[in-house]
């Protein structure tokens, strides 16, 4: 029982869901619409140093994409930070790749009934590297973070 006195963490991991799932819940002109809004911002800064986009579809299509990854990246960093804290399942593997794979399978099924928006398979594919980046990102804090505190040292043996 004293496993579950941080569960708070997963509370959050699930608020983070939450919200994910109500951008994927979006009919298609709203989500556009807020993407647009990102992209003439994205360019106006852009102008400022005197560059300028050809094609702004093109534009428009990697900041949703980005968007995608950058969801979740928010999302592996807080899995992870979860796992570390107070993990759901004795394996870790089992508690990574249920969000890992469960997580975006079930984004993009929401995306499937949802009015004007669609199932992809190549969205999967970028929310999975942005989670995975988010974890990534997250251990190697954890790792600094240990490192600094000089935790690592103490368990370490002279050779």
């Amino acid at each position: 029982m004293k496993r579950w006195r941080h569960w708070w963490i997963w509370l959050l991991v699930a608020g983070y869901i939450y919200l994910i799932f109500r951008n994927s819940m979006m009919v298609a002109e709203v989500s556009s619409g807020m993407s647009l809004k990102v992209t003439d911002f994205f360019l106006r800064r852009l102008s400022r140093f005197g560059l300028y986009a050809s094609d702004y579809s093109l534009v428009h299509h990697y900041i949703r994409k980005l968007a995608h990854f950058t969801e979740f990246a928010g999302l592996g960093f807080l899995v992870s930070l979860a796992m570390h804290i107070c993990p759901l399942f004795p394996s870790r593997f089992l508690n990574f790749m249920l969000f890992l794979i469960a997580v975006p399978a079930m984004d993009e099924t929401i995306q499937k009934f949802t009015d004007g928006r669609s199932f992809q398979y190549t969205d999967m594919m970028i929310d999975g590297c942005g989670f995975l980046f988010g974890a990534f990102l997250c251990y190697l804090i954890i790792l600094v973070l240990l490192d600094i505190t000089g935790f690592l040292q103490r368990g370490r043996k002279p050779v």
